[in-house]
């Protein structure tokens, strides 16, 4: 049954590929954006734009609330929108939010489902991304806020640059590879990584939608099926560039030392810790079905990067 859809960031990345997928399912969508993307990201048309902010207690009021929305999705969700969109935006049915698989680590077991334990800070998890998803499972428990969260794994694909071994996305690290200069790294190819592509990512909402009973007050982990260690991610890139360069070990006080912009310390500590989780849940539930491989997502990334010269 077509039901009517308000996507907040609808002219970026994942929120622009959740509203075209709802659209191309037969939805009645209604996108919201701060302003015109000037980037090229996904055709939009056919589908009904408005320009506000998620933040303007007036703008989702009178211009929002009038849409009668039964689903609101945002990608780019906080504490503050969130409670701002179910204020003003109660008579839907869903509200659907992006998280991050950055709140489960470390992972004490592998696969790691929506079971594994993630309340508690640890010195690597993405803290912040736990008490906004606490925040809202709890408004779930106590007063029946229908919110859906989407655990996503590291997202590759056309639109953004991928996930490089120095624990961050710095096409400096690709083009290294590309030009055949030394790569130092840290010893990090035993390590897993799973990869999910952004289309599929957006799939997972777009079939959500579908499902308005089955998924309030649940988590889905999404992501492709299985995972790959970091040894075969960097040959991968290496393969597809022809990449000659020689791969320099090194510590991670070296590394930074290297690399300038290697300045995050907590992303390089994130990339050696094992991501690897199943997705069953998702299958199960949305009928969720990853079309794309760490591989193969990784070389659309790259191969993306090439023709727009980032790479």
């Amino acid at each position: 049954m077509p039901r009517k859809v308000l996507v907040f960031g609808a002219t970026g990345e994942i929120g622009g590929r959740i509203a075209r997928l709802c659209a191309d399912a037969g939805h009645h969508v209604t996108g919201v954006s701060r302003g015109v993307n000037t980037r090229p990201v996904v055709d939009l048309t056919g589908i009904e734009m408005l320009h506000g902010s998620k933040l303007d207690p007036v703008f989702l009021q009178q211009v929002c609330a009038p849409c009668k929305p039964d689903v609101v999705i945002d990608s780019v969700p906080s504490i503050e929108a969130g409670d701002l969109l179910w204020r003003h935006l109660r008579g839907a049915g869903n509200f659907f939010f992006c998280s991050s698989t950055g709140r489960y680590v470390p992972l004490q077991v592998l696969p790691a489902d929506e079971s594994h334990p993630w309340r508690e800070p640890t010195p690597v998890n993405f803290q912040r991304q736990c008490a906004m998803d606490s925040h809202f499972l709890d408004r779930w428990e106590r007063e029946q806020f229908p919110v859906t969260l989407f655990c996503p794994t590291n997202i590759i694909g056309e639109h953004r640059v991928p996930l490089d071994l120095w624990g961050g996305r710095d096409i400096g690290f690709f083009k290294r590879l590309k030009t055949h200069q030394p790569v130092p790294l840290v010893p990090c190819g035993h390590v897993l990584v799973q990869s999910g592509y952004n289309w599929d990512l957006a799939s997972a909402f777009a079939r959500a939608v579908d499902h308005p009973d089955a998924v309030r007050g649940e988590t889905f982990i999404i992501s492709c099926k299985r995972a790959i260690t970091l040894d075969r991610y960097l040959e991968t890139a290496r393969a597809f560039l022809n990449s000659r360069s020689e791969i320099v070990p090194v510590t991670p006080d070296k590394l930074i030392e290297t690399i300038p912009t290697v300045r995050m310390r907590h992303g390089l500590e994130f990339l050696l810790e094992h991501m690897c989780f199943d997705i069953g849940k998702a299958e199960r539930v949305l009928g969720y079905a990853p079309t794309h491989t760490t591989e193969q997502g990784l070389i659309k990334a790259l191969a993306w990067c090439v023709e727009t010269g980032l790479l």
